[in-house]
């Protein structure tokens, strides 16, 4: 079997390996959203306010280091893969990052200290995510095959997301402390999670080479690319609306359910609840992207998280089994947008190279990281709408009725808009399974037409 056979030919072994890295990784996708901010706030004794520009300017960062990062991947060469060695390389930074961001920061310590720490983490997490995201859209070239793959990375994103989030869970259950003890938890769980599951997918896993014949990315050329792609555009726009929504959902979970609702114990289990139910939902929507298409499944999820989005506020306040049932209906589609996106975006890497003769996997998964993070990065700003509404967690219920209905239209009304206006801008995507096939062919041909070439 050739190494390009042994690539392709994914095994459910093989594909369960590769998928392994996720699982951490995209455990650090919710701690610093939702648990982190009201942690500094609580226990380093950092306001509001401040935590909103820390967590705004880490993300803003990320606008020019993502594509930055995803371009030295694409032109990294190594007989490793360029894409495995940026994962082995990074898992260190990423490991200490983690510590320092979760477990050792001090109370007192000045503002601007945490905001490099988030910076740091921030940027290892993104060169450990776009490597494995680059190499997933290459792992499989055909439009469904490459839904599989993400698809498998998309139920090991869940686990790890849920394992993670049983870590405050279990430590309130247990009696052993609150929520610095929770962040505690989850900040050591990533760490030794992380490098046992790079391991073994770098151990089990070979990357497809690059191939001769395909022309060196240039940064330059692929700005122009960038601004010419409408495919491209077409998926940019919708993450960003969806980052939006699920970074301002995140950042006020906390704040909504024990506050506005009165589950100050609970907070935790129904938000391990949605994340459960999400896991549940990826089949359902790896078989809905094969039946309607990626970007009319996707349409679907959106409307499904607007409509339930809105209907959060009818929960009525205390009671835990209709917050239960409605977190497991709403939960339903919370996968499918990172899903069916990652995938979609793989498809518009292959028009690019059809286009360019370059393959920037790298570049375009660092622009979809960015998006999504500029996206979620406005999440922690509502805490400064909130302060000049005045809102005080401190207060709790005890809030004015001007501040809570704030809370309520911020974590509600707002992030159901952004996913209905979603709706509307995948009208513009133009690659569907039939258009990739020819695609896919095209490059084919290139290819063994560069390989017979004298």
């Amino acid at each position: 079997m050739t190494d390009d056979a042994r690539v392709t030919a994914q095994g459910p072994l093989r594909l369960t390996a590769f998928a392994l890295p996720a699982a951490p990784l995209l455990a650090l996708s919710v701690p610093p959203l939702v648990f982190l901010p009201p942690y500094y706030n609580a226990h380093l004794g950092i306001d509001l306010a401040a935590i909103s520009v820390i967590f705004l300017a880490a993300r803003m960062f990320d606008i020019v280091a993502n594509p930055i990062i995803g371009g030295l991947q694409d032109r990294t060469q190594s007989s490793f893969g360029r894409r495995r060695t940026w994962l082995a390389a990074v898992t260190p930074l990423l490991m200490l990052a983690v510590w320092v961001a979760f477990i050792a920061l001090p109370p007192g310590i000045p503002a601007f200290v945490v905001g490099l720490a988030i910076m740091v983490l921030y940027s290892s997490f993104a060169a450990m995510m776009i490597a494995h995201l680059g190499w997933a859209g290459e792992l499989r070239p055909d439009y469904h095959g490459r839904t599989k793959v993400l698809g498998a990375v998309q139920v090991a994103s869940t686990i790890g997301q849920i394992a993670v989030m049983t870590a405050p869970a279990i430590v309130e259950a247990l009696g052993l402390g609150g929520l610095r003890e929770g962040v505690h938890a989850m900040g050591w769980a990533i760490i030794v999670l992380l490098p046992v599951a790079t391991a073994i997918c770098l151990w089990a896993v070979p990357e497809r080479p690059v191939a001769e014949h395909r022309a060196k990315p240039a940064p330059g050329a692929a700005w122009r690319a960038i601004v010419e792609n409408s495919a491209l555009r077409a998926i940019l726009a919708p993450d960003f609306l969806i980052g939006v929504s699920q970074g301002v959902t995140g950042a006020l979970f906390l704040f909504y359910f024990q506050h506005a609702l009165g589950f100050k114990s609970q907070s935790s289990i129904i938000l391990l609840i949605y994340f459960v139910s999400g896991l549940v939902g990826v089949p359902i929507w790896v078989a809905a992207g094969r039946r309607l298409g990626k970007h009319r499944a996707l349409q679907v999820a959106c409307g499904w998280a607007a409509v339930t989005l809105a209907c959060i506020p009818l929960i009525p306040a205390g009671n835990f089994t209709f917050a239960a049932v409605a977190m497991v209906i709403a939960g339903l589609a919370s996968a499918a947008p990172t899903l069916l996106i990652r995938s979609m975006m793989g498809d518009v890497v292959d028009a690019d190279e059809l286009a360019s003769g370059a393959q920037r996997s790298g570049l375009f998964f660092g622009l979809m990281l960015t998006t999504t993070k500029v996206g979620l990065a406005l999440g922690p700003v509502t805490y400064a709408v909130l302060a000049w509404f005045g809102f005080d967690a401190a207060l709790g219920a005890g809030n004015s009725p001007e501040a809570m209905t704030a809370l309520t239209v911020l974590f509600a009304a707002g992030p159901a808009a952004l996913n209905a206006l979603a709706i509307l801008t995948l009208q513009a995507y133009p690659l569907d399974a039939k258009r990739q096939e020819e695609i896919k062919v095209a490059l084919a041909a290139r290819a063994a037409a560069a390989t017979t070439a004298p």
